[in-house]
């Protein structure tokens, strides 16, 4: 199984028709009406050589607002249809594959159960010692990060002649990820408990060019309180470093820094663009009356 992303795929009608036809039980229909063809019968074919662009929100909030979105969907569409897969006479391994595609953003909520516990976690390792912490610790950090690493390298590899030089920017990347656990998970809780959210569009403002500006355009970013809990993660987890630091758990600052960065990073950008925003909407609105008045003269 795979999905088509919104408008990156090519679909003959009777596909959508006999599968049911497009359904808005769940945030993610394009995902949603991928699988359900898919188990009705058709025949999905990916284009590797053929890259379709497409717009990722350059306002954070907008951004979270999109992650949100899918998270939920995802885990909505994973209630719907998983039962079907599972009872299908489909390969074990294809079902295996489909139940983590499907249930991959409950890892948001994982994370931030690990973001709460790694201040407990480092305390009880205290005085097991290097040589046992590093047997017991290192390999599950390097396979958390290893494999998540490979995934957006080949795709770099794929999309850019000069994707070695993107390397740099990988782990900034994961710490973006990690920031985003707080809003994701809140997501992935809502479709669990079956609480009902209004589809809210993703804000686009047609940046296509690094020239290309999105202050003063239509959409506005909002704040909401999950800000609060991103900056005292922030807080945390730089007590957790000067903790690390103190008691000589040098192995364990880099990825700390990772969760420092990505939390910090989330929250201070929902802040600082969503005032950037009324600052330049204010501007462009003063402009504007200023410009309406002059006419207004000219004309008398």
């Amino acid at each position: 199984f795979f999905n088509f992303n919104g408008t990156a795929g090519v679909w003959r009608k009777k596909a959508i028709t006999s599968a049911g036809g497009w359904q808005n039980d769940t945030l993610t229909e394009d995902l949603d009406l991928s699988y359900r063809s898919q188990l009705n019968g058709w025949k999905f074919v990916f284009l590797k050589d053929e890259l379709t662009p497409s717009e990722i929100p350059v306002e954070i909030n907008g951004f979270k607002s999109q992650q949100h979105r899918w998270a939920k969907g995802s885990i909505q569409t994973a209630k719907k249809i998983l039962p079907a897969i599972l009872k299908s006479d489909l390969p074990l391994k294809v079902k295996v594959e489909a139940f983590f595609h499907l249930t991959n953003n409950i890892s948001y909520l994982l994370m931030l159960v690990l973001s709460v516990l790694i201040y407990p976690s480092m305390v009880a390792r205290i005085n097991i010692g290097w040589f046992r912490m590093l047997v017991a610790d290192v390999p599950f950090l390097l396979f958390a990060t290893v494999g998540i690493s490979f995934f957006y390298i080949c795709s770099q590899r794929e999309a850019y002649k000069d994707w070695k030089s993107r390397i740099v920017y990988l782990p900034m990347l994961m710490s973006l990820g990690i920031g985003l656990s707080v809003n994701n998970s809140k997501a992935v809780l809502g479709a669990i408990f079956n609480r009902k959210t209004e589809f809210k569009r993703t804000p686009k403002y047609s940046i296509e060019k690094k020239k290309d500006i999105w202050l003063g355009k239509k959409y506005k970013g909002e704040i909401n309180l999950l800000v609060l809990m991103e900056l005292l993660l922030g807080v945390y987890f730089t007590f957790n470093i000067y903790f690390a630091f103190i008691n000589r758990i040098y192995v364990s600052i880099p990825f700390l820094m990772m969760f420092q960065m990505g939390y910090f990073y989330v929250a201070f950008l929902s802040i600082f663009q969503v005032v950037l925003s009324a600052i330049a909407s204010n501007r462009l609105a003063r402009h504007f009356i200023s410009r309406r008045k002059t006419e207004n003269v000219l004309t008398a």
